[in-house]
């Protein structure tokens, strides 16, 4: 089915408004950051993984109402203390304070420990590039991805991202785990009956291709040691500047026993305190070009420049609506009654209009 902006927004608010009791800002935030992802074609971050808020929140992993704390500071940095709150806006409000302190200075970041899922990554760099700044991002997560050459779990997906302005057009965007997803994986089971290979290993350290070993095995790095390399400065980004638990310390993703020890990283870098704002954005849009009128090797597979599938996208689904297929709707539906969010089977949620 086709599920419009306006439905999958009120499916949001049905949540974290009406259910967890998030402040309006808070709620805000995170209703705009799934259905963004959703439009992007991220849809592994948009409303289908509402049921999973729902899970953290009963579990007290995530704390609707927290209040971001400011732990240490100085000019061009700072570091904060989430409370377990909602990492959407937490990020959101991690990446506003890089931002405007590089607005006074040039170049600054900021870190948060004690957060929670924040969704798309590419949500808060392309924040940065709104705002006229490079933006870059990272956050640490549960250790289900082995090292280059192990046989075990040893940190997260790990994604990083940047994002680089364009003036008034859409920004480049780059959005990269560094640990094979899991959401995909299991996507192309669901088509195929298994799992590609290169990508899992199972508990005991070896490959494997079982759909059933998603469960008990242990994801592999994109590229071997490129994305082990890049997973590690990411730990050393969020956990290490953060002071938060890291690797194996951090809980795996179904252990609801304790904190969910989150931590995110943004850095913002102003253009106009080096070239320009002017010079940058024409050098881009200049790359741009050139990346548009390269000789593709595919005629049917043009060259394309970072995000600008995902902006063709969010300009098809902003009409048509976001593709859900409708065993993975009527699922959605399901979790969310049982969880107490009243949605009518067509979707709406109940008190909605």
């Amino acid at each position: 089915m086709q599920v419009s902006v306006a439905l999958a927004r009120s499916l949001c608010q049905a949540v974290f408004a009406d259910k967890l009791g998030c402040p309006s800002q808070v709620a805000e935030v995170a209703v705009e950051a799934l259905v963004e992802a959703n439009l992007r074609g991220i849809d592994s971050h948009g409303i289908q993984v509402l049921p999973y808020y729902l899970q953290k929140w009963s579990a007290g992993q995530l704390v609707a109402d927290a209040e971001l704390e400011v732990v240490h500071e100085s000019p061009a940095t700072v570091l904060f203390d989430a409370h377990h709150g909602v990492g959407h806006y937490v990020s959101h409000c991690v990446m506003e304070s890089a931002i405007s302190r590089a607005s006074d200075l040039g170049i600054a970041a900021a870190v948060v420990r004690n957060s929670t899922h924040n969704g798309a990554l590419s949500n808060y760099t392309i924040q940065a590039a709104r705002r006229g700044m490079i933006g870059i991002a990272g956050t640490a997560c549960a250790p289900h991805v082995a090292p280059y050459g192990g046989t075990a779990g040893l940190h997260g997906t790990n994604p990083i991202s940047y994002a680089l302005p364009r003036g008034a057009s859409d920004p480049f965007v780059f959005d990269c785990s560094t640990g094979h997803s899991a959401a995909k994986m299991k996507a192309h089971a669901e088509r195929e009956g298994i799992l590609p290979a290169d990508r899992l290993i199972d508990a005991q350290g070896r490959p494997t291709t079982d759909p059933g070993d998603l469960k008990k095995g242990w994801i592999l790095p994109v590229a071997g040691h490129i994305g082990y390399g890049l997973g590690l400065l990411v730990d050393g980004l969020t956990c290490a500047l953060a002071g938060s638990p890291i690797g194996r310390q951090l809980p795996l993703a179904h252990d609801t026993s304790g904190p969910y020890y989150g931590s995110f990283f943004a850095l913002a870098i102003s253009p106009e305190a080096f070239s320009g704002f002017a010079a940058f954005t024409g050098q881009i849009n200049e790359l741009s070009s050139q990346i548009e009128s390269h000789q593709p090797q595919d005629p049917d597979h043009p060259v394309r420049w970072p995000g600008q599938r995902g902006w063709e996208v969010r300009q098809r689904r902003l009409h048509q609506g976001i593709p859900v297929a409708d065993p993975q709707w009527e699922t959605l539906i399901d979790e969310l009654n049982a969880y107490g969010v009243a949605v009518d089977r067509p979707g709406l949620p109940a008190n909605g209009d």
